[in-house]
């Protein structure tokens, strides 16, 4: 996408038309609404950048910047099976501190350091609302529940990735070894797993090329077969989707282009941070951005309403990027907020294609804001929340105006 000069303030047209030898006077109308007459409250009116000062990370941002390109290549569980639609916060993988699913943190970090790991990501989705306890063996807060954890790290080669991947498992049962037991999986011959017998958790690695792909899957009874299936499952979804991605070079991992389409730089950021961070500082495709909500299904149809082929994630707000002005209008008209709506609300006054709705939320989750407004301008619609209407009306109306003063 080139960059497009928008003019940041009303521009009036008078023109008169010649037709049949008559002359008709035109009517003055603005272009775009005047938003120095906004009400956009203590906020912040024009991009971060607007003085061609874009902001470039440095060195030590990078992998996080590759752990979001990686996001969109790792599968929630929702895709593995729908059943799992609902979701727990992913998270970035580093060499310093690698997932507790993976298994005991002082025995996995030495792994990880010595086999260099670059970077990775970790998302996990289950049947039911529950959550999974590391322990020195996971359990399940909801007994009966299914639950897969995925996990994708990248290392430097193939030969190390294959180390670490017989190393997490060799540590692992060895921390293990009074109670667990191998496990083969027959469509896997050179996966890595284990299980403790009368439990319902199986923790499986499998190297594939410069990746480790792991898992930590349980099933809703303590069942080898159906663990060892589930296992094998998830790698027949996972791995073909992560094939179409080319793995990074150590240089080409610090090289890697931030928000080249300043789609990032459109969004309201009131807290000025610009430094990339997974699930606050981001990009994504419509992968990598469902996998942050509570319900997956709900999110994967809600996002994919929106015909985006990009977002931003920037301080609670959100921007996608649509193809043309038309679809970004759509998602105001058909009010696609990512949360589901409980009622309409008040739009922010006087700011053109938006609108307001309050969030159909549940009592006890305090992570979803009470309202959510929209704007659309151009190809972009951006999403701003708040817990006082007045206060996210003022964010809607300062979210239009950087999108207005945005080159």
């Amino acid at each position: 996408m080139k960059r497009a000069s928008v003019p940041p303030f009303a521009v009036l047209l008078a023109a008169s038309l010649t037709a049949c030898g008559s002359i008709m006077a035109g009517t003055s109308h603005p272009a775009e609404a005047d938003i120095r007459t906004l009400d956009t409250g203590s906020y912040l009116t024009e991009p971060l950048n607007a003085h061609d000062d874009d902001y470039l990370p440095d060195l030590t941002s990078m992998p996080h910047v590759a752990a979001m390109r990686l996001s969109d290549y790792v599968l929630p569980a929702y895709e593995i099976d729908p059943n799992l639609k609902f979701g727990q916060l992913p998270n970035e993988i580093s060499r310093g501190l690698p997932p507790d699913e993976l298994g005991n943190e002082d025995d996995m970090k030495p792994i990880a350091e010595r086999n260099k790991l670059l970077f990775g990501f970790q998302t996990t989705g289950f049947d039911q609302k529950t959550s999974i306890v590391p322990s020195s063996w996971p359990i399940k807060t909801t007994q009966h529940a299914t639950a897969i954890s995925t996990m994708v790290m990248q290392f430097p080669d193939s030969e190390r990735a294959a180390a670490a991947a017989a190393e997490f498992y060799d540590a692992d049962l060895s921390a293990n070894r009074e109670h667990n037991q191998p496990v083969a999986l027959p469509k896997y011959n050179t996966a890595h797993a284990h299980w403790r017998p009368g439990t319902p958790f199986l923790r499986t690695t499998l190297a594939r090329g410069p990746y480790v792909v792991a898992f930590l899957v349980s099933t809703s009874e303590p069942d080898l077969n159906a663990l060892t299936a589930l296992a094998e499952k998830s790698y027949d979804t996972q791995l073909p989707v992560l094939d179409q991605l080319n793995p990074l070079t150590d240089e080409e991992l610090f090289q890697l282009p931030w928000d080249p389409d300043h789609l990032l730089s459109r969004a309201l950021n009131p807290i000025k941070v610009e430094i990339p961070a997974i699930g606050s500082q981001a990009l994504y495709n419509l992968r990598g951005i469902i996998q942050y909500a509570d319900d997956l299904s709900i999110a994967k149809q809600r996002f994919s309403a929106m015909n985006a082929d990009r977002f931003a994630v920037s301080d609670g707000t959100i921007v996608a990027r649509t193809p043309d002005s038309a679809a970004a209008k759509k998602i105001v008209a058909e009010k696609l907020t990512p949360a589901p709506v409980a009622r309409d609300a008040d739009a922010p006054p006087n700011v053109p294609d938006s609108t307001c709705v309050e969030n159909k939320r549940d009592p006890n989750d305090f992570d979803i804001k009470r309202y959510t407004c929209v704007v659309a301008y151009r190809q972009y619609a951006g999403f701003v929340t708040g817990n006082q209407l007045l206060d996210v009306q003022q964010r809607a109306a300062a979210q239009y105006a950087i999108f207005a003063n945005s080159r």
